[in-house]
């Protein structure tokens, strides 16, 4: 069965994007074969968003028949190699917390995203967004705060925040490999021009799935609303990848 099979529209309304370094042997073993971590001074990076994604639903129906909710999910930079065309970039899912069960379970059944059903409440006011995430095995709490300056954390590899800002701003498209190594993409198309974030400042998040890994906090996006469409899968005949396992 072909993942990812529907194209999706919604509106992202809420959205945060937290992203973690980490050595690249800390995360190959995470990562399949087909895919290959990219890297930016010799360090990898995860990319955590906690979104509420509005009125998501199969193109062309209407908004009135869309399902609002709560997505957590806990993706890495990578790249696919396919043996006709460029290389491309995107972001490999390890894992998405879900806080609607009829989502997670259209999740499950159309997607290699690796879906989970959890509670996920995020409560704001002007200065302050606390996100929680009531989850068995990746509970989480973090704080926004955005009356203190973004600032890049003592021993970055990057040299400013701008540095940091662009590397890190994600290629938009999801890539999925299933247990029989088909490698799936889906396209993601928005509005480039009306990408619009801020960097933000987070106090020391606890995140449940980063227990035992060793990760370093780097930069935070505070994303504006937007329109996505989450375009229909395609399979990739994919080459060899550069990918360099650990021993």
């Amino acid at each position: 069965m072909l993942k990812n099979p529907l194209t999706m529209q919604g509106r992202i309304d809420r959205c945060w994007l937290f992203t973690y370094e980490a050595a690249p042997c800390d995360l190959a073993a995470l990562v399949p074969a087909p895919l290959e971590l990219v890297t930016h001074h010799g360090r990898a990076y995860w990319n955590v968003v906690v979104c509420h994604v509005q009125k998501m639903r199969p193109w062309p129906l209407p908004a009135l028949l869309g399902v609002s909710y709560w997505h957590v999910a806990y993706r890495m930079y990578v790249r696919c190699h396919p043996v006709q065309g460029k290389p491309f970039e995107g972001l490999y899912f390890v894992r998405s917390d879900c806080d609607h069960r009829l989502m997670t379970a259209g999740g499950r059944w159309l997607t290699d995203f690796n879906f989970h059903n959890a509670r996920i409440q995020v409560q704001e006011d002007d200065a302050r967004s606390r996100i929680r995430v009531a989850s068995k095995e990746a509970p989480a709490e973090v704080v926004i705060d955005r009356s203190v300056p973004a600032r890049l954390r003592e021993g970055s590899a990057f040299r400013n925040l701008e540095e940091a800002a662009t590397a890190l701003k994600y290629h938009p498209a999801g890539i999925s490999v299933s247990p029989q190594g088909i490698v799936s993409a889906v396209r993601i198309t928005r509005d480039e021009a009306a990408w619009q974030a801020r960097l933000v400042h987070t106090e020391q998040g606890d995140w449940g799935f980063f227990r035992g890994r060793a990760v370093q906090p780097e930069i935070v996006y505070e994303v504006a609303p937007i329109d996505y469409v989450w375009n229909r899968g395609r399979q990739v005949t994919h080459g060899e990848s550069a990918i360099r396992r650990c021993r």
